[in-house]
């Protein structure tokens, strides 16, 4: 009671409530630019909390995550461009009723949705945390496949007119997740020589050329169709007693549904909202409204996300697993503030556990109150005229999609499926499905592979578990029911359901382009009268200010500057952030800026997949100049000889090791086996029966190699189970026998009492733990650890490959990196020149003995995608060719598009891309020259235009240059 008073002072201090209130405000502000994602935000954020306490840091990084979920619903509905991945379906019935002239209803429903499902979920997350966590960990493959088949069914029923349509979206939507190094086996397929493909299509780059690309090219299009005029009205803004009696039980359900999907580790939003609009749209008694402006389809969707946010807070509290990406950030920062993750968290900082809950109950109230009040004001997007608004749009759509990895390959991705969503929708293929697809199709092939690897290829549990069984019931439900609804309609009725989402029908009965110019001199007019002088005067001294700031030098040292490290220099992490090489990393990062030990920061880039590939070759590949490092663990050999890359150590300048850390084989609290010995015994009287988890391919997979080679034979079934995270929540689940941890990790889980150590793969005991034996002492010769090394790209200046060694060095030898390091049992060792090389040789001829691979043969996903894309396509051509078609809807000869003014402007983006890419001109320069020219092609050139066109272009191309580098040391391209 003392810890939940104590935290509704700490809550009621001007401090934290203006840190909720920021929080928040930026989470929307951010949620509602296509190309940035609350996870970037908090990424970013992370380093300025370290010097807050903790329960300020946890104050502001939940408030930005419900904010920023709550924000991709503005552009979504406004624009048709999602803000974040939650918000897809939101789009669907948003933006459809926003062209119906209600912009400010669709908004509020979408505000009063979210409310609600965050506040359910808080009730949720306070009062059954714990109990609700531990029952997650009963899924396992077979269930999470299932429960995303259920998902899936979804792309046969969200455009239920067009069926074979629709599920050709789906299937290309699954093949376009299908290059890179595959999640199951580690192998690499469907790349075609390019090496940048290795880490497949990133979801941001493809969701923000689906969609904002492709709507801005059709806005270009049409640019001369006037704008609906929007009037937003407090009586259309706030629900009614009959919104909610017809809608509770929509709200509940989708709460509930984003509630549950939410506390699923790794599932996050994206299905919550999918499954909510799913089970909306199959119960609803109008359900062909839905995708054309229907009210309950924005509810299902808006509930669900903002619900996943609370339950995915469950697991973290609860458990220390994080159900998302942002989740395991927020994880991250708690352990960088000193604190571990886990059961242990309850009990030992209650405080903070409550200012987690309480920030999230504060923060979905200030997210209500903020965007009820900034409505109106969102509601005029639409009304702002186009050659200013969608130049901005494309450049917040580029610098997004690149900060996502810091890759041009990423904004050049965005671009061609901005194309590829022109020419589905100029077909009538609807873009949902596509997304649902691409989403969902990686989760299903991980888990039913690891279900398959578990059960020796047999496929029988998918319906002989009970919860799989449900979950299976249910999708066929879901399938059968709308088919049978679409049955029994009419003919005639299909004319009037087959709907293209496209902006276009809207459009058909627009004013004429005379309506629409005497609409915007009025507005010239009005501005000119009473707010251009003053717009013009704060733009003049803005950009002055901006250039004074960047060039006048006051800020810095000119001498400084002649000097390496002129610009930031970027440390690579191969893994996601809050993993445990970017708690590392991010240790001594925040030591050499406390300590100033290079004149300019040090900025962390996670570049996960492949098990830690993507981001080793992007440095790999990078300019030998100093300014690309990479921080990796021992999986830059043992990737080399899994096969997933064919290059090692060999392919970089070693800089220094910085710290080592020793693994643990564990098991569950009630495994029948003693010790480690045990476990190998009993594998042996029954080989293949002992499930062994790991991620193919990784340490963790060849320190089990290494077991099994002491033994002198192969005995234990190993199953594809991802990351630590996930091979924990699969071994307290019953779902693996044993896996491996690194002793860190080991510790953060023990805490809950369900998993105990076999054995440590070190030359002697851990204090730590003093009564689990080593490998050694139970006569298993299998010495594993983990070392943290840093590189740099062959044929780096060797004085720059000093500096940065004398750098660590200096860092290794602070007593807070130490007492940090130690924290998370890591020992502090410092290691250069030849001592390094020799340990990394000893490392490289451990692994070089081992060979690691599956024994159980899976399906071959690629080709049987391959072949019911073709199956599909072959039936849609069919139809057009032996049935008659339904003219587009597009063809009023009314409203001709103007293609070539969206090609002029398309191939002017592509040269702004291109220019960045080659680094030809300083990227706001760069910036401003896009906006003006592009915004000035679509303006026609027109006077009035100019003026604000300029000043515009000039602000943002400075404007976020200064932010990006200068406050949170993003480096640009």
């Amino acid at each position: 009671m003392d810890a939940l008073q104590n935290t509704i002072v700490q809550l009621a201090t001007p401090l934290s409530l203006a840190l909720i209130i920021l929080g928040t405000s930026l989470g929307i502000f951010v949620g509602a630019i296509p190309g940035l994602t609350g996870a970037m935000l908090i990424a970013l954020t992370l380093p300025l909390t370290f010097t807050l306490d903790p329960q300020l840091a946890m104050t502001l990084l939940v408030s930005m995550y419900v904010g920023s979920i709550s924000g991709g619903l503005i552009t979504g509905t406004l624009l048709r461009m999602p803000g974040t991945p939650a918000s897809v379906m939101t789009t669907l019935d948003g933006y459809p009723m926003t062209q119906q002239g209600q912009p400010g209803r669709a908004l509020g429903l979408g505000i009063y949705a979210s409310l609600v499902g965050g506040l359910i979920s808080c009730l949720f997350l306070v009062t059954l945390s714990a109990p609700i966590a531990s029952w997650s960990t009963q899924l396992g493959p077979f269930e999470y496949f299932s429960l995303v088949l259920m998902a899936l069914v979804l792309i046969a029923t969200i455009d239920g007119a067009s069926l074979p349509r629709s599920l050709l979206s789906g299937t290309l939507g699954i093949l376009a997740a299908m290059p890179g190094i595959s999640a199951a086996t580690g192998e690499v397929r469907l790349t075609f020589g390019v090496t940048s493909l290795n880490a497949g299509f990133k979801l941001l780059p493809v969701l923000i050329g689906l969609f904002a690309i492709n709507q801005v090219l059709r806005d270009i299009a049409n640019i001369d169709q006037s704008v609906p005029r929007v009037s937003v009205t407090r009586k259309g803004l706030w629900l009614t007693f009959a919104d909610w009696k017809n809608q509770w039980v929509n709200l509940l359900r989708s709460s509930l549904i984003g509630t549950f999907i939410g506390i699923l580790p790794g599932i996050g939003a994206n299905i919550g909202s999918i499954a909510a609009y799913s089970a909306a749209r199959n119960s609803s008694k109008t359900p062909e409204k839905f995708g054309s402006g229907s009210a309950e389809g924005i509810i299902a969707s808006e509930a669900a996300n903002n619900a996943t946010v609370g339950g995915a807070l469950i697991p973290l509290v609860a458990m220390g697993i994080p159900g998302s990406v942002i989740d395991a950030i927020l994880l991250g920062a708690l352990v960088l503030h000193g604190l571990q993750p886990g059961p242990r968290l309850f009990s030992e900082h209650p405080e903070l556990v409550h200012t987690i809950m309480g920030t999230y109950f504060l923060a979905n109230l200030v997210m209500f109150v903020v965007m009820m009040a900034s409505v109106g004001f969102l509601a005029k997007l639409v009304r702002f005229p186009r050659p200013y608004l969608l130049p901005l749009i494309l450049t917040f759509c580029i610098a997004g999609a690149f900060a996502l990895s810091n890759r041009m390959f990423d904004v050049w991705v965005m671009l061609a499926f901005g194309l590829l969503g022109l020419v589905l929708e100029r077909n009538r293929i609807p873009l949902a499905p596509f997304v649902i697809g691409f989403v969902l199709g990686p989760i299903a092939e991980e888990n039913l592979s690891a279900g398959l690897m578990s059960s020796q290829g047999n496929w029988l549990p998918i319906i002989a578990r009970p919860i799989s069984l449900l979950f299976v019931v249910i999708s066929a439900l879901l399938l059968v029911v709308p088919l049978v609804r679409q049955f029994r309609k009419k003919r005639d009725s299909q004319s009037e359901t087959l709907k293209d989402h496209a902006p276009e029908e809207v459009n058909r009965s627009s004013p004429s382009e005379t309506g629409r110019e005497h609409g915007e001199q009025n507005a010239h007019s009005f501005w000119s009268r009473f707010g251009l002088p003053v717009w013009h005067t704060i733009a003049v001294l803005a950009i002055v200010g901006m250039l004074v700031f960047q060039y006048s030098g006051f800020f810095t040292n000119q001498h400084q500057q002649t000097q390496y490290p002129q610009r930031p220099i970027q440390a690579v992490v191969p893994f996601s952030a809050g993993g445990g090489t970017d708690l590392f990393a991010r240790i001594i990062q925040k030591s050499i800026t406390e300590d100033q030990l290079l004149k300019q920061p040090v900025v962390i880039i996670n570049q996960p997949g492949g098990s830690s590939t993507i981001g080793s070759r992007y440095v790999k590949q990078a300019r030998a100049d100093g300014y690309k490092i990479l921080c990796n663990h021992e999986g830059i050999i043992t990737s080399k000889y899994s096969g997933k890359v064919n290059f090692g150590p060999e392919a970089f300048e070693p800089i220094a090791q910085t710290g080592e850390i020793n693994l643990v084989v564990a098991v569950q609290k009630n495994a029948p086996y003693k010790n480690l010995a045990a476990l190998l015994h009993a594998a042996e009287e029954h080989p293949g029966e002992i499930q062994f988890g790991t991620n193919f391919g990784a340490l963790a997979h060849f320190a089990a190699k290494k077991i099994e080679q002491a033994a002198g034979g192969e005995y234990f079934n190993y199953v594809q189970a991802g990351d630590g995270q996930k091979r924990y929540t699969m071994l307290i689940g019953g779902h693996i026998d044993a896996t491996i941890f690194s002793l860190a990790e080991f510790l953060s889980y023990q805490g809950d009492g369900q998993i105990r150590a076999l054995a440590v793969l070190s030359e002697e005991r851990q204090s730590v733990l003093p009564d689990v034996a080593t490998a050694r002492e139970q006569q298993i010769d299998a010495v594993v650890g983990n070392s943290f090394y840093w590189w740099a790209p062959k044929g780096t200046p060797p004085e720059r490959i000093e500096l940065l060694a004398d750098v660590l060095e200096q860092t290794m030898q602070s007593d807070a990196v130490r007492n940090s390091l130690q924290a998370l049992s890591i020992a502090p060792v410092f290691y250069r020149g030849e001592k390094l090389n020799e340990h990394i040789s000893q490392s490289e001829q451990k692994f070089s003995e081992l060979v690691s691979g599956s024994t159980v043969q899976l399906p071959d996903f690629p080709f049987y995608i391959i072949m019911a894309t073709l199956l599909l396509l072959s039936m849609i051509v069919g139809q057009r060719i032996f049935f008659s078609q339904i003219p587009p809807a597009n063809s009023s000869p009314s409203s001709k598009p103007r293609i070539w003014l969206a090609v002029c402007c398309f191939v002017l983006l592509c040269c702004y891309v291109l220019v960045l890419e080659q680094s030809w001109l300083n990227y706001w320069l760069a910036t401003a020259l896009m906006i003006a020219v592009t915004g000035g092609t679509m303006a026609k050139w027109k006077p009035r235009y100019l003026p604000v066109l300029i000043e515009l272009a000039l602000l943002t191309g400075l404007g976020t240059e200064i932010v990006f580098t200068s406050v949170f040391s993003v480096v640009l391209p």
